[in-house]
């Protein structure tokens, strides 16, 4: 079983991978990490080398990669999803949750955030928020394609573990 968590920056994907990953005994996978490991570079590093088109074919690739794994967890990228029918792709090659956040819970988020995201670094705080509801607004066609939702606010592992216990029994039933 693969399953692929979607959604924007911020919404929480790597934070709940990891954590459903570990309570059902699957393996996690970083999508932005496995294709650092590849690359041999950092995201930041890809991007200003090979601009955005180059980073999103080797996301590309990186995600084709994964149908060689079973009983795992990806966490995608955010943009992953929008492009080179990635979406159409990970409902293929396994089962696809929309982890759903609003544009102010995102962008609080990603200011906290340590992690260096290369599309927003140059914002303002009132411009991230533009940005985002926006962004998000372009992008959500491509995230409610997924076979789930999960709206994540503040919710806490065991919340979550009650909305998505019935869809891992569900698809364990199939299996």
């Amino acid at each position: 079983m693969r399953i692929f968590l979607v959604g924007y920056m911020g919404c929480g994907k790597s934070r709940w991978g990891k954590m459903i990953a570990n309570h059902y005994g699957f393996r996690f996978l970083d999508l932005d990490t496995h294709i650092e490991e590849r690359e041999g570079m950092t995201i930041p590093e890809i991007f200003a080398k090979f601009e955005e088109k180059g980073f999103r074919e080797r996301e590309y690739a990186a995600l084709q990669s994964i149908a060689e794994f079973d009983q795992v967890i990806v966490a995608t990228g955010g943009g992953a999803p929008c492009f080179n029918n990635n979406m159409e792709q990970m409902n293929k090659m396994g089962e696809t949750l929309y982890i759903e956040g609003s544009p102010e819970l995102l962008r609080e988020r990603i200011t906290s955030s340590k992690t260096e995201r290369p599309l927003v670094k140059n914002f303002s705080h009132d411009e991230l928020l533009e940005y985002i509801t926006k962004h998000l607004d372009s992008r959500k066609g491509f995230y409610e394609q997924a076979k789930y939702k999960i709206i994540s606010g503040d919710l806490e592992l065991e919340s979550f573990i009650q909305l998505l216990d019935p869809i891992i029994n569900s698809l364990n039933q199939k299996a």
